[in-house]
Order: structure tokens, then C-alpha cells, then sequence
């Protein structure tokens, strides 16, 4: 959506915790916020204001300049997927400007506009933000990683009590942390061969690349910058660039590395197929254990569901669901159920408490199999 006829926003046109009586854009016109999204973050309000964000020049609203009643629960969950969706598109338009040369201009405010719009989608529904990303089979890889990763970041983070100035330099740091291999991410994405020495040493140099990339950029965060330098560093000292150990590795690093680490196993890659969350966790905890921080690995399982919102489940009713929400038991998700026993498609998905012996979850499934059933799933989200 582009608009035209904007006018810069002012402070008194957005009160926190009240819904938006207007869309937000960029100076170009391109959408960022749809009207109805809440604002709770002063952060938020802030670089709206700072980066010189506009609305539309017509008066918008009902007569009289009164605000809308708060949303639903139900209008909050769509407005979260929607705003994960908005972040994929802007963070697509800010790697396509970098590859082109043209990223310095306002880099570091537009990435910690990025980075505190999904702060807020979190604080809003973290269900509907982590089930957009799962479901999320379309955008590239380069764009779907960056932002799983700083989603995970986010919701581990503020789990361990990091303060959100902390925190949003280390989704900062997630949304760029493979800057240094994004000019030849294409085409890694779409290899099945080997990889040839020189693509191992891009990979070896990437994150020490992404941090003098990020300088240059105009990156002064120390804990954005360590991060990004240090995501593949293991507190073995079997990682690299620099092979740091133990407690050289501070906590915001150590939380994006398990961030990256998930996020890349549950992607489809050309020489992999994508692990079930469940599996991913395990072999987190199996295979990585003695080599980053299992704390963390523990809290990603707490925070993310042993079965997370967009994990697609088999039943034991012989149902086929999508999960839908968390609840206090990790193993017991409400779920949405598309895929009747006999395996045809139901006009209408069904909510299931997994809690119910009837309903309980035989296992994840892997969502290839249903990708002919996407427009219903992301209808329980994406309404209009």
C-alpha cells in the first residue's frame, strides 16, 4: 500500500495503549503501520516521530475526533500478524537497498524502527507473531531468518529480565547479523552442490564482515556490533571468527547464537529439509549442549511451545491442526484443526484443546504436505 497527500505525525495524534486513528508511513509513502495497531512502547512513539513518519493529509476518524473503542483480543491477533508481515516487507526493502549500495541513508534508525515494531508485535500477541513466522514458506530466506531470529531474541530476552534498551540492540543485531553474506545468500539458498573454498571462507569471515559492514553503516552499539560478530562463537572456543570461550561470550551474543541456530533449522534449505520444532529443540539439547548455553536452550523451549503456534500437529482423533495457542502446559496447545480424519479439507477449521484425551497430539507433521491448505491457516490470523 503507497500513499500520497502526507503530512508529518505529531506527537498528540498518537496516544500509547490507544489504538492508531490513521495509517503510518514513510517518507515515500509505503506502509508501516495499518490504523487500529496499538502502540504500548514509548521507544516506538518516539522513532515514529523522530524518523519523520506521515499520515494522511485527510482527516481520518469518526466526526468529532473521537477514538475508537480498544480492539478485541481477536482484532489485536490479526493487527500482530499483519505488522510481522509489514516487517518482512520493509527489512525485504532494506536488504535490497544494501545490495544496491544504497542502505547508509538513515540505516541505523530504520533498523531500530524494525527492531522496536517487532518489540511491540510481541508485547502484543506473541502467539500471532511466532505463528506468522512458521507458517511463513514464501519470503526468502535471508528475510524470514533475520526476523525468527529476532523474534526468538525478543521473547528469550525479556523472559530473562534484559532491559528493552538491551534488548532492542540485540534484535537490532538479529535482523542484521548475516549482513556480511547477504550479497551471495541467493545463491547459497539455491545450491545444492558443495560448497567451494571460497563460499567456506565467506562463511567463516561473514560475521566479522557483517560487523566492519555495520560500522561503516554508522553501528556504534557495542552490544548490537559484538553480537553480530560473535553469533557463531561457542563457549567451547570451537566457534569462530576470534574463538572466544566461556564467559568471554556475553549474554545478548549467546542468546542470538541459539536464536540463529533455531531459526536455521526449522527453515527448508535446498540440500536439507526443514526440522519439525520439536526435533530442533532436541538436537539443541543433545548436540549443542556442551557448546552454547543450555539456560538458553531451556528458556527458547519455554518461551517458543514445545509445539509452537504454527507447528502443524496430527491428532488423536486422526485430525490434522495447526496450533494456534500456548497454554500453561507447553505439551497442551489449543489448536485449529483444517484436515478431517479422512484427510479432505474442512470448510471450517474447528478449535481443539489438545488437553482433551480425544485431542491430544500424536506428533508435528511437516507443513509441505499441507501447503494447499495455507489460505485457510493463515485466515484464522489474516482476516480482513
Amino acid at each position: 500500500m503507497k500513499a500520497t497527500n502526507l503530512i508529518p505525525i505529531a506527537r498528540a495524534d498518537i496516544q500509547l495503549g490507544q489504538p492508531l486513528p490513521f495509517s503510518v508511513f514513510d517518507r515515500n509513502g509505503l506502509l508501516l503501520l495499518k490504523e487500529g495497531f496499538v502502540v504500548h512502547m514509548q521507544r516506538q512513539l518516539d522513532n515514529l516521530i523522530v524518523n519523520g513518519m506521515r499520515k494522511e493529509g485527510a482527516t481520518v476518524g469518526p466526526p468529532g475526533g473521537l477514538r475508537r473503542e480498544m480492539p478485541s483480543q481477536q482484532e489485536e491477533e490479526h493487527a500482530t500478524f499483519e505488522v510481522l508481515d509489514l516487517v518482512k516487507l520493509r527489512l525485504k526493502r532494506l536488504f535490497d537497498n544494501y545490495r544496491v549500495g544504497r542502505a547508509a541513508d538513515g540505516f541505523v534508525s530504520r533498523v531500530e524502527n524494525l527492531a522496536s515494531t517487532v518489540q511491540e508485535a510481541c508485547t502484543h500477541d506473541a502467539d500471532s507473531a511466532l505463528a506468522n513466522l512458521h507458517l511463513d514458506y514464501e519470503s526468502s530466506y535471508a528475510v524470514i531468518h533475520h526476523t525468527q531470529a529476532a523474534t526468538v531474541c525478543e521473547l528469550i530476552g525479556k523472559k530473562l529480565g534484559v532491559p528493552e534498551e538491551a534488548r532492542l540492540q540485540l534484535i537490532c543485531a538479529a535482523l542484521t547479523h548475516d549482513l556480511g553474506l547477504l550479497d551471495i545468500q541467493d545463491r547459497l539458498d539455491a545450491q545444492e552442490l558443495p560448497l567451494s573454498p571460497d563460499q567456506k571462507r565467506r562463511i567463516d569471515q561473514h560475521p566479522a564482515d557483517g560487523d566492519a559492514i555495520l560500522r561503516a553503516l554508522g553501528v556504534s552499539n557495542d552490544t548490537w556490533l559484538d553480537a553480530v560478530r560473535h553469533h557463531h562463537e561457542r563457549i567451547d572456543g570451537s566457534g569462530y571468527p576470534d574463538g572466544l570461550v566461556g564467559e568471554a561470550l556475553r549474554i545478548p551474543t549467546r542468546i542470538l547464537a541459539v536464536a540463529d541456530m533455531y531459526s536455521a533449522m526449522v527453515r527448508d534449505r535446498p540440500y536439507r529439509k526443514a526440522m519439525v520444532s520439536r526435533a530442533a529443540m532436541r538436537q539443541l539439547m543433545q548436540e549443542q549442549g556442551g557448546r552454547i548455553d543450555e539456560r538458553f536452550i531451556k528458556v527458547l523451549i519455554r518461551e517458543v511451545g514445545v509445539f509452537p503456534p504454527g507447528a502443524i500437529v496430527k491428532l488423536a482423533s486422526g485430525e490434522v491442526a495447526v496450533v494456534w495457542k500456548r497454554q500453561n502446559n507447553a505439551t497442551c496447545p489449543i489448536v485449529q484443526a483444517f484436515i478431517r480424519p479422512d484427510g479432505m479439507p474442512m470448510l471450517t477449521p474447528r478449535k481443539r484443546d489438545t488437553a482433551i484425551e480425544t485431542y491430544a497430539i500424536e506428533g508435528m507433521v511437516p507443513f509441505a504436505g499441507f501447503r494447499g491448505s495455507i489460505a485457510i491457516i493463515r485466515a484464522l490470523w489474516d482476516m480482513n
